[in-house]
């Protein structure tokens, strides 16, 4: 009785994890990938000249100025890690150079809402290839598929 109690709770579990694993990817106004942490949004983007571009956005979507808020970003191509320096904005961050060649790899964007609060990770599979489903980079792309 108690083994299959264990087997529904392990297999209930599984199904959460992977419902929670396939979230739904947000497009950002310039096209790149929304990321939403303590009520703050944030863009992800990638320029034409490879340059990783932090938008901060209000309610309404509109860029607004970063405050407080504190960014790092780390590059994981095949290379090795690599911080990604970054220069700030009136409405956020953008890397001082290009991202490091060999993509896809992943990156990883850290969140401050202030320089002493807990930080927030969001993991970007950066694949700079064109989706011919919805024209946004494959690291933002927003199709069902």
């Amino acid at each position: 009785m108690k083994l299959t109690s264990l087997l529904i709770a392990v297999a209930a579990l599984c199904c959460v994890v992977s419902v929670t694993a396939a979230e739904k990817i947000i497009g950002g106004p310039k096209g790149g990938r929304l990321l939403e942490a303590d009520g703050q949004k944030a863009e992800f983007f990638v320029t034409n000249d490879q340059k990783i571009e932090i938008t901060f956005y209000d309610a309404g979507l509109k860029p607004i100025a970063p405050g407080e808020q504190v960014v790092a970003v780390t590059a994981e191509p095949k290379s090795g890690r690599t911080k990604v320096e970054l220069e700030k904005t009136a409405t956020g961050y953008v890397s001082k150079t290009a991202v490091p060649e060999g993509a896809p790899y992943r990156v990883v964007v850290q969140m401050r809402t202030k320089p002493d609060a807990k930080p927030q990770n969001f993991r970007v599979d950066l694949d700079l290839a064109n989706c011919a489903g919805c024209n946004r980079g494959e690291y933002a792309c927003t199709c069902d598929d």
